[in-house]
């Protein structure tokens, strides 16, 4: 009964998902933003709302390693998506069409490495008790911002008609994504205590990390399917940045200890995977045109052959 209420709620954090994309969608087109600044810090902010609460309720509920196992277990799912949908639709090669997004990929490069050296304390520095990560992540994801806002389009888009009570439509689908993803969190924290033969960090993982991402999912989709590859590919790789920042909030929350302290098996091996695969999505955007679709598709071959190896792993 219980798994089937989460797949209830899971299908109601897709549909208001769906829903608040559209809203953002429609308002973003009053606007100048570039698509960087739409994809990138709109788009990324709405569809990783699940992650900030499952996060914060993770907290509050005292289950640490869900909170942790969720954050990276969403990110390594987001990058693997790219990848799986990328061979999908390998006849419109993606990232042949998409600009740099250097700057994001190397700020999630860098965060990632310092918070690998401070998982279980290898690495113990720490100011008021907030673990030194979450400072670079702070200062990071704010020059982040800065830099996006700076190089908006100074073009107006084309303005569309506006949908009546379009701001209120947006907040209270937003109150309502709010709510079902606490629901959803208490009823995966309690999945978690039904099957303690799976490490919390993995239950995060497989049933919130990927539930939780679903927005994106269905955004990128979306996007891919309109050919705009540069908004879809900043949604993404925004969110994970933005992820993060949820990770870096929540140790600022939980005073007890560091957050990065909680990190079993699972968790250190789907940080290392997000490293390497987000590396290799990084070569994918840079490299230079590739006409050849086999050689297009190997780095999306190698991404997503990794994630069902983690799968294999846990199982």
């Amino acid at each position: 009964m219980i798994l089937v209420f989460f797949l209830f709620l899971s299908i109601l954090t897709i549909f208001l998902s769906i829903k608040m994309s559209y809203y953002a969608d429609v308002l973003s087109k009053t606007t100048k933003a570039s698509i960087e600044a739409i994809g990138g810090i709109l788009l990324a902010g709405i569809t990783s709302l699940p992650e900030l609460i499952t996060c914060f309720s993770s907290i509050y509920l005292d289950n640490i390693y869900l909170a942790v196992g969720d954050i990276i277990g969403s990110n390594l799912f987001n990058i693997t998506i790219i990848c799986f949908f990328d061979i999908i639709f390998v006849k419109k090669m993606m990232f042949n069409k998409t600009t740099s997004k250097a700057l994001v990929y190397i700020i999630l490069l860098i965060n990632y490495f310092f918070i690998y050296l401070s998982l279980n304390g290898n690495i113990s520095l720490s100011l008021f008790n907030i673990g030194f990560p979450t400072f670079i992540v702070l200062f990071t994801y704010t020059f982040y911002i800065k830099k996006q806002l700076k190089t908006q389009n100074e073009s107006s888009n084309d303005i569309v008609k506006k949908e009546k009570f379009i701001v209120l439509k947006f907040i209270l689908t937003a109150i309502f994504l709010v709510l079902i993803s606490t629901l959803l969190t208490i009823i995966v924290n309690k999945i978690s205590i039904m099957y303690p033969s799976f490490s919390s960090s993995f239950i995060g993982a497989i049933f919130l990390g990927i539930t939780t991402s679903l927005p994106e999912v269905i955004t990128f989709i979306s996007l891919i399917k309109l050919e705009n590859y540069d908004m879809a590919l900043s949604d993404i790789i925004g969110s994970n940045l933005f992820n993060l920042l949820v990770l870096s909030i929540g140790d600022i929350i939980f005073r007890h200890n560091q957050i990065y302290y909680y990190a079993d098996f699972s968790s250190v091996l789907m940080l290392k995977l997000c490293i390497i695969t987000t590396f290799i999505s990084f070569v994918q955007n840079k490299r230079n045109k590739s006409f050849c679709k086999i050689t297009y598709i190997i780095p999306s071959i190698i991404v997503v052959l990794l994630y069902f190896m983690f799968w294999l792993l846990n199982i």
